[in-house]
C-alpha cells in the first residue's frame, strides 16, 4: 500500500484550532512529495544470487572464511541502520577453507559504556550489556574437507526495553567531554565454533539503531486556543517563583510588590522535535505597575539538552547543558496596567533529529523547556530574577511510514556535534 503524509501544516487542523487525528492520505503525490512503498524483503536463499553479488549495493563482508551480508544499503549510511523494533536479516556463508565446522551461532548485542572522572582522576565506569539475543544456524550436511558453500539466512529482532530492565531501547549514542564519556553501540556477532584445535572464528559488524518517535495526541495550533475556555483543560499553568541573588540587599518595599509570574504551555500533548511548542507568560504587578512592562523584556525562553549518568548511585550531569534553540516572541499585551502577557513559540531542534532517552540509573537524555526572566542591569536590589525548567520530550508510538514496515530516525545519525564515529567495536 502507498501512503503519502501531507507536510505539518495547517490544512489538517480543525476550526477550534487542534489537530485532526490523522492527515488526509492521497494515492497521487505532489511535487515536492516522494511516494514511498513498502515491500518485504525477499527470502534469503541460493536463488537469490543477485542480492549477494555487489558490495556497493549490500553491506557485504568478506573473508577466507566467512562472507556476511546484513541486506541493502537503503539509508545511504556507512552502516546497516535500523528503527523501533526492527529485525536484523541477513545472510552467512562459509568458505571453502572453513571446514569442521559443528555450529554456527549469530547474536545481536547492545552495549552501554559510561565513564566519568574527576580533576583528572578516573571516578567511575559503567559497562552494562543493553540488548543480547542470539540464533543458531543449522549447517548443512557437508564434508568436512570440503564443505559445500551456501547462503544460512538468519533473523535476529531488536527488542522493545534494554536486557532485564523496563526502559525502551535507547539509539545509537557517544558522546565525550574532558570529564564524561558515554557510547551505546550495537553490533551483529558471528560465532564459528570448529572441531579439533582449530580457531574459533570471531567477527563483528556494527549497526546503529535509530528508533523514530512520534507524538500520541494532536498537537494545538499555536497559542489561539489559548483564548477558548473550553481548552485550558489542555494546558498547564504554573507560577515561577522569585529569586534575589545571594548579594542582594533587597529594601522591604521591593519584596512587598515582587510581581507574580505564570507560565502556561500544553499540558499531555507530546511533540516531536521540529515542531513549535507555544508559550504564554503572564506577569501581574498590581503594587508596582511598570515593572510588569520593564520585565517582560528580559524574558528568554530557551531549549536545552542535559545528560545525566549514574555514578555510585549519584546522578552526574555530563558538561554544561547544550542550548538547542530559542524561543521567538511572537505577540505581547500590555493593554491593562500591571499586566503584561507575552506569547512564545519555540521551536524543538530540526526535524528527526532530538529524541529523549534514558536507561534507569545509568544514563539519560534529558530535554528541558527553560523559561527565565533577568532583571534590569543595576536593579539586584528591587527586582527579582525568575527561572523554571519544565521537561520535554518523551519515547511514545512509532511512526510507521511504510505501513507495518519500521523505518530508522536517520535525522540522527550525525544530529549532535558531540557524537564521534565508530570505526571498530572492541567487546
Amino acid at each position: 500500500m502507498t501512503r503519502r503524509f501531507i507536510p505539518a501544516d495547517e490544512s489538517w487542523v480543525d476550526d477550534q484550532g487542534f489537530g485532526l487525528a490523522s492527515p488526509p492520505y492521497s494515492p497521487e503525490a505532489l511535487g515536492s512529495e516522494r511516494i514511498l512503498e513498502a515491500s518485504s524483503l525477499a527470502p534469503w536463499s541460493a536463488g537469490n544470487a543477485d542480492l549477494l553479488s555487489s558490495s556497493a549495493d549490500s553491506f557485504l563482508y568478506e573473508s577466507s572464511l566467512v562472507s556476511v551480508n546484513l541486506g541493502r544499503r537503503v539509508w545511504g549510511l556507512r552502516q546497516p541502520v535500523y528503527g523501533h523494533n526492527d529485525v536484523v536479516q541477513g545472510a552467512v556463508k562459509l568458505r571453502e577453507k572453513c571446514t569442521h565446522v559443528y555450529r554456527l551461532e549469530v547474536s545481536l548485542l547492545g552495549r552501554l559504556e559510561v565513564t566519568t572522572s574527576d580533576r583528572g582522576m578516573l571516578s567511575g565506569v559503567i559497562d552494562h550489556n543493553i540488548v543480547s539475543s542470539n540464533v543458531v544456524l543449522s549447517c548443512p550436511p557437508r564434508g568436512e574437507s570440503s564443505p559445500t558453500e551456501e547462503w544460512l539466512s538468519f533473523s535476529v529482532p531488536f527488542p522493545s526495553f534494554v536486557k532485564g530492565g523496563t526502559s525502551p531501547l535507547p539509539p545509537s549514542y557517544s558522546a565525550w567531554s574532558p570529564a564524561f564519556s558515554a557510547e551505546i553501540r550495537y553490533c551483529v556477532k558471528v560465532d564459528i565454533f570448529r572441531k579439533g584445535l582449530r580457531r574459533h572464528e570471531l567477527r563483528f559488524f556494527p549497526v546503529m539503531y535509530l528508533p523514530k518517535t512520534w507524538p500520541s495526541h494532536p498537537i494545538p495550533r499555536r497559542y489561539s486556543a489559548f483564548d477558548l475556555p473550553s481548552a485550558l483543560s489542555t494546558y498547564k499553568t504554573v507560577p515561577l517563583y522569585p529569586v534575589w541573588p545571594d548579594n542582594a540587599r533587597p529594601v522591604a518595599k521591593a519584596k512587598a510588590a515582587t510581581p507574580t509570574v505564570q507560565l502556561c504551555f500544553p499540558s499531555g500533548v507530546t511533540y516531536s522535535s521540529g515542531h513549535s511548542v507555544p508559550l504564554r507568560l503572564t506577569l501581574h504587578s498590581r503594587d508596582a505597575p511598570a515593572l510588569a512592562r520593564l520585565l517582560i523584556q528580559g524574558v528568554e525562553v530557551q531549549l536545552v539538552r542535559r545528560i545525566i549518568a549514574w555514578t555510585k548511585c549519584d546522578p552526574v550531569v555530563g558538561g554544561r547543558d547544550a542550548t538547542i534553540s530559542k524561543g521567538s516572541l511572537t505577540e505581547t499585551d500590555t493593554s491593562q496596567e500591571g499586566l503584561a502577557v507575552a506569547y512564545f513559540d519555540l521551536t524543538l531542534g530540526e526535524a528527526g533529529k532530538e529524541q529523549s532517552w534514558g536507561v534507569t540509573n545509568i544514563l539519560e537524555m534529558v530535554y528541558l523547556i527553560r523559561v527565565s526572566i533577568r532583571h534590569p542591569e543595576g536593579a539586584v536590589n528591587f527586582v527579582p530574577t525568575y527561572e523554571h525548567a519544565e521537561a520535554w520530550g518523551t519515547r511514545e508510538r512509532e511512526l510507521h511510514e511504510l505501513g507495518n514496515v519500521s523505518s530508522p530516525a536517520i535525522g540522527m545519525a550525525n544530529a549532535r556535534i558531540e557524537q564521534r564515529p565508530v570505526s571498530s567495536v572492541a567487546w
